[in-house]
């Protein structure tokens, strides 16, 4: 339930404190007076779009905040608790800041809050039925959601949102595989000649580094050869002078004098160690001398194997010693573009069962459209009797269409239809009632709804646009019956709507300190009957004005 309501500095209300109750309350006014600005601050503070004109001349800021308690609603109780924001004692505070830069500030029980959290927790606290809300009823989107909410088949949307979304992205690939088709056709062809071309050529990883290590060992074998032999010879062979020869005379020059000083005894292990070295480098040489020979054949073919890399190098604008990898790389782009054109089927199938799935949810959702839009039709023209339309007659047309393009709230046109008139065909609702016909079928769906929707509190503003006499008390004690359960706020011109109250606000503008100012005052039972008498007679009340209101409120309200 609506609480409380604080405004300060907003548009021309200084200062502001206002209590709500249960039950219906009327909220009056002189033309002019500003009967609305409590719910256009209700508005902000639930999240509608403020600037710096809602900050009242002179002052730096407005500040605006609700109290609410929601022992009575469930799902803003839900709301919170998913949010972790805290509530003491099952009351929510919402407060809006406006600076006179047009920034503003949100907090829900003191946290910060975005104005799309605001918009949320306000739908499940408050439904502000507005001067414009009647023409919503034009609006197809508008009148899926009033049967959608009357069938409580919102639930369905997730699954069908889904759906739709895995179709978007399914169509968006397929559509991306089409437009691209020739690139990537052009591109698997270039793969599939690089491919052939390097498969012939085989590379393989660290060939090259051996193929130039083996190249150069033959194309300089007679240098290879010379040198070991001109080795070998002064390592041993030769007569006249050889390395170990020298070696072996310094080794018994060590020994005939090492048994005098230990100490050269190192020495000696040094150079015993040396001369073995050295014979097993002999051995070596005079090994890889023997076994070495020149292969002309073998030359050839490394240097056309060499030349070959180079060239598939050049081509692939990568070195020799790359190539392999590059083939590697081409091989799996081709492998992946194979992959990626067999997808394209894949998808097909996916769209085609995915769209299968869609199709049988959405026409679950219309059928149960059409059960609740039968139920509701009822209601309304059950309703609209009651409102002083005896012959008024509503019906809901629901049509399935399977090829509409898919989206979270199935594939249903849907028309609302009325007839007011005995023997009138029934005709699209914006082509067939009044003002003041739509005002009261728009009233009778908020009754409905108040009986069939949780939102624990309705505000309705000048909902009584177009109508008067003896509608107009029906359409005051329609508000007062539903007030029996809900809390309703209702913005009225017209004494009848009021004298069903069991609330009654009176909204005054005057001018103090050369500066606008705008109250707010709860009536008494005597403020009432002179606020009804001035709605039945004007400003000039009388006595006879006064008696008519006395006996109008006493009708209406019994008090």
């Amino acid at each position: 339930m609506f609480n409380h309501l604080t405004i300060k500095n907003f548009a021309i209300v200084k200062d502001l404190d206002i209590d709500f109750r249960n039950g219906m309350t009327a909220i009056t006014g002189e033309t002019g007076a500003g009967k609305s600005i409590a719910i256009d601050a209700l508005g902000l503070c639930l999240g509608d779009r403020a600037d710096a004109a809602s900050v009242r001349t002179g002052t730096a800021k407005a500040e605006i905040t609700a109290e609410f308690d929601i022992s009575d609603a469930p799902q803003a109780i839900r709301y919170l608790d998913e949010h972790e924001i805290e509530s003491e004692d099952q009351t929510v505070i919402i407060r809006r800041v406006i600076s006179s830069d047009g920034k503003s500030k949100s907090y829900i029980n003191g946290t910060s809050a975005t104005l799309a959290q605001l918009k949320t927790i306000g739908e499940l606290l408050i439904n502000i039925h507005g001067q414009s809300a009647h023409h919503q009823l034009f609006k197809e989107d508008f009148q899926l959601c009033i049967l959608d909410n009357y069938g409580d088949l919102n639930t369905r949307y997730e699954n069908l949102s889904a759906l739709a979304k895995e179709l978007s992205s399914i169509k968006s690939k397929i559509s991306q595989l089409e437009e691209n088709r020739e690139k990537y056709e052009a591109r698997k062809s270039l793969l599939h000649f690089q491919l052939d071309e390097l498969r012939k050529a085989d590379p393989k990883e660290g060939e090259f580094e051996e193929l130039e290590q083996e190249y150069s060992r033959l194309a300089n074998i007679d240098d290879l050869i010379s040198s070991c032999h001109e080795s070998m010879e002064l390592i041993r062979d030769s007569d006249n002078y050889s390395i170990l020869g020298e070696l072996n005379t310094v080794i018994g020059k060590m020994e005939s004098v090492a048994e005098f000083d230990s100490s050269l005894g190192n020495v000696l292990e040094m150079l015993r160690e040396a001369q073995i070295s050295l014979e097993e480098s002999y051995d070596e040489i005079h090994s890889y001398a023997d076994n070495i020979d020149s292969d002309p054949e073998r030359l050839k073919y490394l240097e056309k194997r060499i030349s070959h890399y180079e060239e598939l190098a050049h081509k692939y604008h990568v070195r020799p010693e790359e190539l392999f990898r590059t083939f590697q790389e081409i091989r799996t782009e081709y492998e992946s573009m194979n992959n990626l054109m067999d997808s394209s089927e894949d998808l097909q199938n996916r769209m085609i069962e995915t769209r299968r799935a869609y199709i049988d949810a959405a026409a679950e959702l219309s059928e149960l459209r059409k059960k609740y839009s039968v139920e509701l039709s009822q209601k309304i023209t059950d309703h609209m009797h009651e409102l002083a339309m005896p012959y008024g007659q509503f019906s809901i047309e629901v049509n399935f269409d399977k090829f509409k393009n898919p989206s979270s709230k199935g594939n249903d046109s849907i028309r609302f239809l009325v007839s007011i008139n005995p023997g009138q065909a029934p005709g699209l609702l914006g082509d067939t009632v009044s003002g003041g016909e739509l005002a009261r079928i728009s009233l009778a769906i908020q009754e409905i709804y108040a009986e069939k929707v949780s939102t624990p509190s309705l505000i309705f503003d000048e909902v009584d646009t177009g109508i008067s006499g003896q509608t107009a008390n029906v359409v005051g004690r329609l508000l007062h019956k539903i007030g029996e359960t809900t809390q309703v706020i209702c913005v009225t011109h017209l004494p009848q709507v009021a004298s069903c109250a069991h609330n009654h606000f009176f909204v005054q503008k005057k001018v103090v300190d050369q500066s606008t100012e705008t109250s707010m005052t709860e009536l008494d039972r005597e403020g009432r009957i002179k606020e009804i008498a001035r709605l039945l007679s004007g400003e000039q009340i009388t006595k006879n004005s006064l008696a008519s209101a006395e006996e109008l409120l006493n009708q209406n309200c019994g008090s």
